[in-house]
Formats: structure tokens, C-alpha cells, sequence
């Protein structure tokens, strides 16, 4: 799944209510030169670092299925 978010005039960001739902009303953004992880401030870490792991393997599925369909391996 991917979500697009943008941001508002003052900078917010909205989030979808299915994620407000989920998660709370506060969160965590751990930001580093190209990307970022936002979870809620409840999240257990050992939880964050497997849904990381999870989303890398996705990450590296969709790196390598683009790279085939433009004919680069």
C-alpha cells in the first residue's frame, strides 16, 4: 500500500482517518537524508524495526520488478 500525503499552507500533514484509527493521535517521525519512518509514539521499537524489515523486502521487490520491466537487471 501507499498512501500520498501533502502538505497544507501552514505545513500540516493529513493523515487518513483509517491510520488515525489504527494508530492514536500521536506519532514519532524519524526522518534521515532521504526518507523517514512515522509510527506511533505507543509503538513497541522491536515492533517499528520488523514492519522496517517487512517494508524493505517490499521496497526491494518493487526496485527490482521496475528494473525488469524496463529491461535493466
Amino acid at each position: 500500500m501507499n498512501i500520498k500525503l501533502k502538505t497544507g499552507s501552514q505545513g500540516h500533514i493529513y493523515l487518513p482517518k483509517a491510520i488515525r484509527k489504527q494508530w492514536g493521535d500521536e506519532y514519532n517521525l524519524t526522518p534521515n537524508w532521504k526518507a523517514g519512518v512515522i509510527y506511533p509514539i505507543s509503538a513497541d521499537p522491536k515492533d517499528v524495526l520488523k514492519s522496517l524489515e517487512l517494508l524493505t523486502v517490499d521496497f526491494r521487490n518493487r526496485v527490482e520488478s521496475e528494473a525488469n520491466h524496463n529491461g535493466s537487471v
